[in-house]
């Protein structure tokens, strides 16, 4: 028990250092990190507490160590803005004393007609955006109630002539059972933490002519900015009372406003789950002291249920679909497959 409280306090202290600096709204690099993936905890409420299967390679790695399975699987489909389709699989087994996990989740935008200043209408040509992230993912059981997760995301971004890269980590800690309690977890995990990401390529080249300069007009290369990865700090806590499964999770974003996301589920015996989530945000903040405010639009209620297909199908499959809302852009469906062998 000294053990797991020690590895606790590290993990709370790291992130404390980190949040020990000047927190701020700003830009991040590689947002689509922040994307849901998947159906089943819907806003997020006590997902870093309670997430198993492959659905914790999202939410907090940790708890996928706690899995009963041999092997999970998912496969999901998110309908997201501006029909933007956003795809996530994901595999994970025991290898030894540890659970190994693989994911990929891609994102299809579409094609884009090319514009320029000299062609403000279009140059004739497309080009298809292409966003896609990798995870590999390792857990451990510490004990029978405690455990760790660390998963590494490559994030690769790339339109037209132009790309950027970079790799985000996940660090998280998994309670079952807090102070003796059955049914009180918790969860902590550190999200999105890595190098700044910046573009580069052929893109970056435009023809100029140098100003107080005695040099002919010619290619120059742009020097993009680099961004920091949108760090987050999930903390999480799940209780079950009489079948009803309640959670709450603060999350304390380092580039944008805090968020505190609670959720309410039912388990339907033999049937599969239900449930209702709620976002809400810091107070909308005013953008560069202009007359625009950003507030988040992932706040609000989402709604959503399970559906155990393993009568059906003579195997271990759920069923999962989700409401949740992107305000001006609507709502958004998420719908999910899961396995388990």
């Amino acid at each position: 028990m000294r053990k797991h409280i020690l590895i606790s306090l590290i993990v709370i202290a790291f992130s404390s250092s980190i949040f020990g600096q000047s927190s701020r709204m700003g830009s991040a690099s590689s947002t689509q990190l922040l994307v849901v993936p998947s159906a089943k905890y819907l806003s997020g409420g006590g997902a870093a507490a309670s997430a198993t299967g492959m659905d914790a390679a999202f939410w907090n790695p940790a708890g996928l160590a706690m899995s009963e399975s041999g092997i999970d699987a998912i496969f999901s489909n998110r309908q997201y803005i501006d029909d933007i389709q956003n795809n996530f699989f994901g595999l994970a087994t025991n290898i030894g004393e540890y659970r190994m996990a693989v994911n990929v989740r891609t994102f299809n935008i579409g094609d884009i007609n090319e514009t320029t200043v000299y062609y403000p209408d279009g140059t004739g040509q497309v080009f298809t955006p292409n966003f896609s992230i990798l995870g590999g993912s390792v857990a451990k059981k510490l004990s029978d109630n405690t455990s760790v997760g660390l998963t590494a995301n490559y994030v690769r971004e790339s339109f037209g002539r132009v790309s950027a890269s970079g790799v985000a980590y996940d660090l998280g800690v998994q309670y079952k059972g807090l102070l003796g309690r059955e049914g009180l977890n918790a969860g902590f995990v550190l999200k999105n933490f890595g190098s700044p990401v910046k573009y580069d390529g052929p893109g970056l080249g435009v023809f100029a002519e140098p100003s107080e300069a005695d040099r002919p007009s010619e290619y120059y290369k742009l020097d993009a900015a680099a961004f920091d990865l949108p760090f987050t700090f999930d903390m999480g806590i799940t209780y079950n009372i009489a079948g009803v499964d309640l959670g709450a999770t603060y999350t304390s974003n380092y580039y944008a406003t805090d968020e505190l996301k609670l959720s309410v589920g039912y388990q339907l015996e033999g049937l599969g789950s239900v449930g209702v989530g709620i976002q809400s945000s810091g107070a909308a903040q005013e953008i560069d002291d202009a007359d625009d405010w950003y507030s988040n639009p992932s706040d609000g209620v989402s709604f959503g249920a399970s559906l155990d297909m393993s009568r059906f199908v003579g195997m271990n499959m759920s069923v999962d679909y989700s409401m949740l809302p992107m305000g001006d852009f609507g709502t958004n469906s998420v719908l999910a497959l899961r396995f388990a062998f």
